[in-house]
């Protein structure tokens, strides 16, 4: 047996250098992190020097390539167990320098794994072909590896080993799963107050607008216009001259006294918009300053806009930071600005809460649609 030493940035890395030098079926002893500057990392693999003349038969060596899979998928779960550790000791406060390259490394390291997993190596033939075909277009319409895997095993536990098979008919099934899984249970009433938050932007007063004009003109409600927007330049300025232009009565609100005051001026309304600040989503006195300006004894109904244009880790991180509002709808903005959906399947999974519309530019008031469990399957998997 011929055991080497190799030292690399990350997992990934090692395991090109690994497979360049010893070939597909070397196999992983150890990993351990290298002290230094430099967060580099020891792998010790190792290779059998019998060829494939050295094997009886073709049976036993796909024995041996199994056994080489099995070895190694252990090894990796072995290495992020101790990454995990590690992480769990950052967050924790013990060492933060450093955080977020030992979480980028544990990200392309989890990566390379699902690769090597991709449900390739558990099925056969025609079979195989299709759930690889599926799971490769599955990530190229930008869904996570994990949640790729998730989807086709939950098709291939219910579906006709036959099935399997078929490349269209399990695209077409996991749509279904995706359709499900966008049909929220914690749906509410919508209320007669509704406020609109969210990061820097993200596209709030020009929503706002956008469906201001829907209720007033389209369903002939009666509306009032609220804006808290006091820090960016120009923005009760921006709402002015929609509400001017669309006849609807605006008030402007700083402080949680005005806003009380204002949503009694606006109690013969159908319908209350209200505006708030784009401040940044990591100034939590802000959000709780927030919070408690809009709390009170009227029908709330809070929406939470996430831009699409922004990458998963910084909508995940939006949806983590608003959490405290308990937002009760979704609104997708900028997806005139998104190539790839397949992140509304993490958002979805995180917030579990139901997305009442898409904006898909800034014409106002046309370019905002109404959403549905299938169309938002639909962008996953077609668009």
């Amino acid at each position: 047996m011929q055991v080497k030493r190799y030292e690399a940035v990350g997992i990934q890395d090692a395991l090109a250098k690994i497979k360049g030098d010893m070939g597909p079926d070397a196999i992983i002893l150890s990993t351990r992190r290298l002290p230094g500057e430099k967060k580099l990392i020891e792998v010790v693999a190792a290779t059998d020097s019998i060829g494939d003349e050295g094997i009886s038969s073709g049976s036993h060596k796909e024995s041996l390539r199994a056994d080489v899979l099995s070895f190694e998928n252990r090894e990796m779960f072995s290495y992020f167990r101790t990454e995990l550790e590690e992480l769990k000791s950052l967050v924790r406060g013990v060492k933060r320098d450093g955080l977020y390259e030992d979480i980028g490394e544990l990200k392309d390291a989890m990566h390379t794994f699902f690769d090597v997993m991709g449900l390739r190596d558990r099925t056969k033939g025609k079979e195989k072909g299709a759930l690889s075909r599926i799971y490769y277009y599955l990530l190229s319409r930008g869904l996570s590896r994990a949640r790729a895997c998730k989807l086709l095993e939950e098709w291939k536990g219910s579906c006709h080993p036959q099935e399997a098979a078929d490349y269209e008919k399990g695209l077409k099934a996991v749509e279904g799963l995706l359709i499900r899984s966008f049909v929220s249970s914690e749906e509410k009433k919508e209320g007669r107050v509704k406020v609109f938050l969210g990061p820097t932007g993200v596209g709030k007063t020009t929503t706002l607008a956008k469906l201001a004009a829907r209720y007033a003109l389209e369903q002939k409600l009666t509306v009032g216009l609220i804006t808290t927007d006091i820090y960016r330049i120009a923005a009760a300025e921006q709402l002015k001259i929609y509400a001017r232009i669309m006849d609807l009565p605006l008030e402007v609100a700083a402080e949680k006294e005005h806003f009380r005051r204002s949503i009694d001026r606006f109690s013969d309304k159908d319908v209350i918009l209200v505006d708030t600040p784009g401040k940044s989503r990591s100034d939590a006195a802000y959000l709780s300053k927030l919070k408690d300006m809009i709390t009170g004894d009227w029908e709330l109904e809070t929406n939470l806009l996430l831009g699409l244009a922004s990458s998963r880790e910084n909508l995940l991180d939006v949806l983590s930071r608003f959490d405290k509002f308990g937002c009760d709808r979704i609104i997708l903005t900028k997806l005139d600005e998104c190539a790839r959906y397949g992140v509304l399947c993490d958002v979805n999974e995180q917030a579990k809460k139901p997305v009442s519309y898409f904006t898909t530019g800034q014409n106002v008031p046309q370019d905002i649609e109404r959403a549905n469990p299938e169309k938002l399957a639909e962008l996953v998997i077609r668009q």
